[in-house]
């Protein structure tokens, strides 16, 4: 009988021993439980509405991670995308802020340097 149990106890430390060692064989790998979100489809509705799947602890975290990165990418790209417009709107601004002041400058110098019309003098007419 003791002999039995330690074969029994021999043969159960191989196999952790192998399991450690990752030779005890592969888990399977199962498709994920929600849809794959893209990124130009991702809206503050998305956001709002994303229910991540459950785990035995939590959320799924494969899938939690997944939509998180996702989300922070759209972030990330309209930021920039606001980012820019605004610096092009200051570039435009500044633009006709500079031709509305060169535009104003050249009309005050001309109004200052031009002589004013005298109205022209009346012709002499034929009982004169």
């Amino acid at each position: 009988m003791p002999v039995i149990l330690i074969l029994a106890a021999a043969a159960i430390l191989g196999c952790v021993v192998l399991a450690a060692l990752g030779m005890g064989g592969e888990m399977a790998m199962f498709p994920s439980d929600s849809a794959p979100l893209r990124m130009d489809e991702v809206t503050a509705a998305h956001v709002a509405l994303l229910r991540p799947p459950l785990a035995l602890w939590g959320y799924n975290v494969p899938a939690t991670e997944e939509a998180l990165g996702v989300i922070a990418r759209a972030v990330t790209a309209r930021d920039t995308e606001i980012a820019t417009l605004r610096a092009e709107l200051a570039d435009m601004r500044a633009r006709w802020g500079a031709q509305d002041a060169s535009a104003a400058a050249r009309d005050s110098t001309t109004a200052h340097n031009e002589v004013p019309a005298w109205p022209a003098a009346p012709e002499p007419g034929p009982d004169e």
